[in-house]
C-alpha cells in the first residue's frame, strides 16, 4: 500500500469551510463558461453540502452562508484556484453579490457530494456540476454546448481502489516509523500552512476560544499544561478558518478542520516535549493516516462529527506515537476516541466548531495517556469491536444506519 501517494492525494490547501469553496467553485465555474452580466443563480446541492456550509463566514469577508458563497463565486471567483477560488474577493465583490437573486435547493437523492451551479446572464446560461469530491468538476456546460465532462465521480472510484478494508492501524505505525523522511513533504506543509493560520487566529476571532483560555490561565482558574497550549494552538486556527479570515488551512479529506485537528496538537505536543522535527512530522503522517481511514467509513459528510473522530482520533494516534507506544497503545487510543465521542453530531460548519475541536483535543490527549498507562476499553464492549479496526467500520455503519434520519432533522432546523 502506497500510503505516501495516499497521504498526497488527500492533503490540499482550502480557504475557508470546504464547503463554501466547493459551492464557489462551481458557481465560477459555470459563470466563466459563459460571461456576462449575472441575472440570477441557482444551486442545487446535496443535504450534508448545505448543513456544512449554511453558518460558516466566508473568507476575507463578514458574510455567511451557501447564497453569498454562490453569489461571490459567481461575480469574483477564480475556478482555476480550486478551493481556493475565493481568494482576492474585495467588499466591492460583496456589495455587488448582494444585489444577485440566489436559489438554493437541495438534491435529496444525493447522498454524497453534489453540487450543481447554473449562471443565467445577459449572454445565456452556464453550468458547472461537482461530484463525489469537493473540487471533483465533472460537468461544464455553456449555453447547451459540453464544454467538459468526465465519468461521473471518477475521482472518487480511483480512490476505492485502496483497499481499505486490507488496512491495519499497524501498518500504518509501521510506515509512519520507517518512511523516508523526504517523502513527508506534504506533512511538513500541512504543519506550517496550519501554524501559520493559529498565528493569525490567536488575535481573537471567532469565539476567540485561545484568548478566553488566557484570560482564565492569568486569574489562575487554568494552569499552563501541554493540554492548554494544544488546545490553545488548535483552536486558534479553527476560529482564524471558521470565522472566515482569508487565509488557507491545509485540508485532509476535503476538511480543513480535519486538517487542523490531526495535525496542531500532534506538533503542540511534539515541540513542548522537544521532539525533533522528524518525529512530528512522522506523528502527524500517523495522525493523517488514521482520519483518512476513518473517514473512508463514516464519509466525508456525515451525521457525525468528522473533526473529532476522525481528525481527533488521528491525533491520539500521533499523540502516542510521540510519547513511544506501539500498535497496540494507538489502537486503544483509538478505541478510547470511539467510546468517547462518539454521540458528537455534526450540525455544519461554524464557529461552533472550535468547541467542538477543543473538546476534541482534550479526550485525544486523555485518551493517549490511557493507552500508555496500560488501560484499554475490552473488545466488544458497546460499539468497541473486536479489533480498533472493526470499531472503526462500526463508526461507519452508526454514520450510515444509525443516524440517517440527523441530518434531515438537522437541515429541517436551520430551513425555519
Amino acid at each position: 500500500m502506497d500510503f505516501t501517494q495516499l497521504l498526497k492525494s488527500e492533503i490540499r490547501p482550502a480557504l475557508g469551510v470546504t464547503e463554501v469553496g466547493a459551492i464557489a467553485l462551481a458557481t465560477a465555474r459555470a459563470y466563466g463558461a459563459v460571461g456576462g452580466e449575472i441575472l440570477y443563480i441557482e444551486v442545487q446541492m446535496n443535504g450534508g453540502l448545505f448543513k456544512n456550509s449554511f453558518s460558516c463566514g466566508i473568507p476575507g469577508t463578514n458574510e455567511l452562508g451557501c447564497k453569498m458563497a454562490a453569489a461571490l463565486g459567481a461575480v469574483g471567483g477564480k475556478w482555476d484556484l480550486g478551493l481556493e477560488c475565493l481568494k482576492g474577493i474585495n467588499q466591492e465583490h460583496v456589495e455587488k453579490s448582494k444585489k444577485i437573486p440566489v436559489a438554493i435547493s437541495i438534491a435529496e437523492d444525493k447522498d454524497t457530494i453534489y453540487i450543481q451551479g447554473e449562471i443565467t446572464t445577459t449572454r445565456g446560461v452556464g453550468i458547472a456540476r461537482i461530484e463525489g469530491i469537493h473540487d471533483n468538476i465533472t460537468y461544464v456546460a455553456g449555453d447547451d454546448e459540453i464544454l467538459f465532462q468526465t465519468k461521473k465521480g471518477v475521482e472518487e472510484e480511483e480512490k476505492e481502489l485502496v483497499p481499505f478494508d486490507a488496512i491495519s492501524i499497524a501498518d500504518m505505525v509501521e510506515y509512519a516509523s520507517s518512511v523516508s523522511i523526504e517523502e513527508l513533504d506534504v506533512i511538513k506543509e500541512m504543519t506550517e500552512m496550519n501554524c501559520k493560520l493559529s498565528q493569525v487566529g490567536a488575535v481573537g476571532v471567532g469565539l476567540a476560544i485561545s484568548s478566553t483560555l488566557d484570560a482564565f490561565r492569568k486569574k489562575g482558574i487554568l494552569g499552563n499544561d501541554m493540554i492548554y497550549d494544544a488546545q490553545r494552538l488548535t483552536c486558534s486556527a479553527m476560529d482564524a478558518r471558521l470565522s472566515g479570515l482569508p487565509d488557507p488551512a491545509m485540508s485532509i479529506v476535503g476538511s480543513g478542520s480535519h486538517g487542523i485537528l490531526c495535525s496542531l496538537p500532534v506538533v503542540s505536543y511534539g515541540r513542548n516535549i522537544e521532539a525533533s522535527e522528524e518525529a512530528i512530522l512522522r506523528a502527524v503522517a500517523l495522525s493523517g493516516l488514521v482520519t483518512i481511514y476513518s473517514k473512508h467509513y463514516t464519509g466525508r459528510l456525515s451525521p457525525l462529527c468528522g473533526c473529532v473522530l476522525g481528525g481527533g482520533s488521528g491525533a491520539a494516534a500521533g499523540l502516542v506515537f510521540l510519547m513511544g507506544g506501539s500498535a497496540t497503545e494507538v489502537s486503544n487510543a483509538i478505541n478510547h476516541m470511539a467510546a468517547n465521542l462518539t454521540g458528537m453530531i455534526c450540525d455544519g460548519g461554524s464557529i461552533g466548531c472550535s468547541l467542538k475541536a477543543s473538546a476534541g483535543v482534550y479526550s485525544a490527549f486523555l485518551s493517549a495517556m490511557l493507552a500508555m498507562n496500560h488501560t484499554a476499553i475490552p473488545n466488544n464492549f458497546g460499539i468497541i469491536g473486536s479489533s480498533v479496526e472493526d470499531t472503526v467500520k462500526n463508526l461507519g455503519r452508526i454514520s450510515a444506519e444509525g443516524m440517517s434520519g440527523m441530518d434531515r432533522t438537522i437541515i429541517d432546523i436551520m430551513q425555519r
